[in-house]
C-alpha cells in the first residue's frame, strides 16, 4: 500500500501476498471464464467429465496411473497433473500442487513463486476518554492570554479532537458532578464513538467558566455556566477514574483503551473513599483483564507529584504539566500520538501465523516479530500491530508501503 505522505486516515491498504491458494483453477476457455476442478464430497478433485459407471479401484497404490479419483483407493485423489494416485495434499510433480507451493518427498509445500492475492488492512482506532476537571479553580486565569483554565482546555481539546478525529475514537467525561457536597464521581458527557470531535466539541461550546452551584444554570447568552462553586472540596479525581473502571466502552477487546485526566488541581482529600485517591483508581483501571492506560496532564496549580502518581499506576509512566496554553496544546498532541493505532486488522484469515512475513517499503530485510520493535499477530482479532521503532517509524510518515505476505519471505514485485 502506498500513500503520499504518513499514515492519517483509519482505513489503510496494504498487500498481504497469500502464497497458497485453497483452489487449484484449472486453464481459462475461449469465453474467458475460469472453469474449477470439480470437488468430491470428501473434499478430494475429480475430473470434470467423471463417468459415473466407473468401477473403484480398490487395489490401486500411491503412484498408480489414473484419470479420475474413482480409479484411486478409498481416501486418495488423483492428482491432476501427473494422473497418479495419492493422499490428499500430496503430489507426484510439481504442478500437482496449488500455486505458490512446491511438490517436495510427494508432498505440496509452500515455495516457488509468491501468489499475488491482495489484502486489504484497516487500521484499529483506540478508544480514548478524555477527562475533564470541572472545579471552580478551573476559572483561574492562563499566563499570556485573556482566558481561563477551562477556556484554554476547550480549545486545546478541540485542536486534539480536531487532528485525531480519524485515528482515535475520542469521548468526554467532567468532574465532579457537581451535586451534594462537590465530592460526587465525574459523568461521561460524550460517550466515545467514531470521528466524535464534532460531537465533543459541540457540548463544550455550550459552556463557560463561569461558576455556579449545581453546575446547570444558564446565562444571558445561553451558555451554561459550567464550572463547580459550590465552596466544598470538589476535586474527585479518584471517585471519578474509579467511577470508569469496568465501563464497558472502555473494556474493547479489539482495541487499546485508555483514558486522558486534564486537572488543575491537587485532590480533594475528603473526597477519597476506601483509599481511592486518584493513583489508586488509575492502577485499578490499568489491572483490569483489559487494561485502561491512565495518562496525566497537570494545568495550572495541579499537584506535580500527584500527576506523575497517576500516570505510573496508570501504565504512562509520567505525567504532563503544562502551565501556559501553548504546552498544553503540545501536552495533548503528544499523548495523542502515543495513541494513535499502530494495530491493523486484516480482512481474511491467514492460513498459517508461523509464515507471515512484513515488509515496509519493499525492503527484502523485513520487519521482525518483535513485540519491542517489530510486528506481532494477534490471532483472536485477526490484527498485526506494530512496536517500538516500528510503530515510530509509521506514525512519523517514513513508511510509504506496507507489504504482508503469506508463505515467501521476500516482498511481493510491484
Amino acid at each position: 500500500m502506498s500513500r503520499a505522505s504518513s499514515f492519517t486516515s483509519a482505513s489503510l491498504l496494504a498487500l498481504l501476498s497469500i502464497a497458497c491458494a485453497n483452489e487449484t483453477e484449472r486453464p481459462t476457455d475461449t469465453t474467458g471464464v475460469t472453469t474449477l476442478a470439480a470437488t468430491s464430497t470428501d473434499g478430494s478433485e475429480t475430473a470434470d467429465s467423471a463417468d459415473t459407471t466407473t468401477t473403484t479401484n480398490t487395489n490401486a497404490d500411491d503412484g498408480d496411473p489414473c484419470t479420475n479419483a474413482d480409479d484411486c483407493a478409498p481416501g486418495q485423489v488423483c492428482y491432476p497433473a501427473s494422473g497418479e494416485c495419492g493422499p490428499a495434499g500430496g503430489c507426484g510433480i510439481d504442478d500437482d500442487c496449488p500455486e505458490g507451493q512446491i511438490c517436495e518427498d510427494n508432498l505440496c509445500v509452500i515455495g516457488g513463486e509468491c501468489g499475488g492475492f491482495e489484502f486489504s488492512i484497516e487500521a484499529v482506532p483506540p478508544n480514548l476518554l478524555i477527562m475533564l476537571d470541572r472545579s471552580g479553580s478551573m476559572d483561574g486565569s492562563v499566563p499570556n492570554t485573556n482566558l481561563n483554565r477551562w477556556e484554554v482546555a476547550k480549545v486545546a481539546i478541540e485542536q486534539v479532537t480536531t487532528s485525531f478525529d480519524e485515528q482515535i475514537r475520542f469521548g468526554l467525561a467532567t468532574y465532579s458532578a457537581c451535586v451534594g457536597n462537590g465530592c460526587s464521581a465525574g459523568t461521561v458527557v460524550v460517550p466515545i464513538a467514531d470521528q466524535n470531535a464534532a460531537a465533543i466539541n459541540g457540548f463544550l461550546a455550550t459552556t463557560v467558566g463561569a461558576g455556579s452551584n449545581n453546575g446547570d444554570n444558564v446565562n444571558n447568552q445561553g451558555l451554561i455556566e459550567y464550572l463547580c462553586d459550590s465552596g466544598d472540596p470538589e476535586t474527585s479525581t479518584g471517585k471519578s477514574l474509579q467511577a470508569q473502571v469496568a465501563n464497558p466502552s472502555l473494556q474493547d477487546l479489539e482495541r487499546d483503551n485508555a483514558i486522558l485526566l486534564i486537572t488543575d488541581g491537587a485532590e480533594s482529600g475528603s473526597c477519597v473513599d476506601n483509599g481511592n485517591d486518584g493513583p489508586t483508581a488509575a492502577g485499578n483501571l490499568f489491572g483490569q483483564a483489559i487494561p485502561v492506560k491512565v495518562f496525566a496532564v497537570g494545568f495550572g496549580g495541579a499537584n506535580v507529584g500527584e500527576v506523575n502518581d497517576i500516570a505510573e499506576a496508570g501504565g504512562t509512566e509520567t505525567g504532563y504539566l503544562a502551565d501556559q496554553a501553548a504546552e498544553l496544546d503540545m501536552a495533548l498532541a503528544q499523548i495523542a500520538n502515543a495513541v494513535a493505532t499502530c494495530t491493523f486488522e486484516l480482512d481474511q484469515v491467514p492460513p498459517d501465523p508461523n509464515e507471515i512475513f512484513v515488509f515496509f517499503d519493499k525492503d527484502p530485510a523485513g520487519v521482525p516479530n518483535d513485540p519491542n520493535n517489530g510486528w506481532t499477530y494477534d490471532p483472536m482479532t485477526n490484527t498485526v500491530t506494530f512496536h517500538g521503532t516500528a510503530c515510530e517509524a509509521i506514525k512519523s510518515g517514513v513508511i510509504v508501503d506496507i507489504d504482508i505476505v503469506y508463505g515467501c519471505n521476500e516482498p511481493p514485485i510491484g
